[in-house]
């Protein structure tokens, strides 16, 4: 079944009042090295934009974000790239709001996770270290968080303490950030001097946990062996069949069947083919 981009797109959900207002937006490619399921190496890849404000940041699928925030609906790239990113389903992360904390709007297809936690203390250590990124001088700072261990690179020259995903608390932006495993790698490749408000979703529809709680289940099921095979092997066959899933295309001739979207909700989806899943935080 094949419907339009912009109406599956612009069905979205609710966003409160205004938190802060936007300054300037900063792009980044998210690349996750990991397996296909069998076993060879490949990358996946998506953008990440980071709407900074004057006390809080919000990280959303960028794509997404052009459309939601910035109200480019008629845009088709914007449309496909939005299409494409839906088989990663991506959180929505504010940083600094409430204050002292991140929010966290999360998901584990078939349902809907919100949580909160302090920001996160990377403990950063500052090197001596430069390098140029996307045309900003940037130094170097090395911290620990999720049982991983991060190298950021980060510039003053961009006055704002935040980064891509869960990555702040440096005293200037985060451009490039790489763990030392060699698995994720956050990379700007533009800013972009765009004003709009930074609205807080609604938490209706989502289930409360703690963050501990929410990382735990999530690893579980996605770093299952069984996930890779097979991405919809925890949801019980009577759910599935009650999901009143759709499957979709983006458009054009009907792809096979590895291509379509199994769509269960506006951005949620359930894909049918991943790679193996690699997790941000092991812990």
């Amino acid at each position: 079944m094949f419907i339009g981009i912009l109406m599956l797109s612009t069905t979205t959900y609710a966003q409160n009042d205004s938190i802060d207002q936007c300054q300037f937006v900063v792009v980044y490619d998210f690349v996750t090295n990991t397996t296909d399921k069998n076993n060879n190496a490949v990358k996946d890849s998506v953008q990440l934009a980071v709407m900074v404000g004057s006390h809080t940041a919000k990280c959303m699928e960028y794509n997404r974000t052009m459309m939601e925030d910035f109200g480019e609906w008629k845009n088709r790239d914007y449309q496909y790239g939005e299409w494409n990113a839906r088989k990663y389903n991506l959180p929505v992360l504010f940083t600094g709001h409430p204050d002292g904390e991140v929010s966290s709007f999360d998901k584990v297809v078939p349902n809907r996770y919100f949580y909160t936690e302090p920001l996160p203390d990377f403990a950063w250590k500052l090197a001596d270290d430069t390098l140029t990124v996307c045309g900003y001088l940037c130094q170097k700072a090395v911290g620990k968080y999720g049982g991983r261990t991060w190298t950021a690179w980060y510039s003053e020259d961009v006055p704002a303490s935040f980064g891509p995903w869960k990555l702040s608390g440096l005293p200037g932006m985060i451009l490039l950030a790489e763990d030392a495993d060699g698995i994720f790698t956050f990379l700007c490749v533009g800013l972009m001097q765009r004003t709009a408000p930074i609205k807080y979703f609604n938490k209706g529809g989502y289930t409360v946990l703690k963050r501990d709680q929410f990382i735990a289940h999530r690893n579980k099921l996605y770093c299952s062996k069984k996930y890779v095979q097979k991405p919809n092997y925890y949801i019980p066959q009577g759910t599935y069949d009650q999901l009143g899933i759709i499957e979709m295309w983006p458009g054009g001739p009907e792809p096979p069947a590895e291509e379509k979207l199994s769509v269960v909700a506006t951005d949620m989806i359930i894909p049918k083919v991943v790679n193996a899943y690699q997790p941000l935080e092991k812990k």
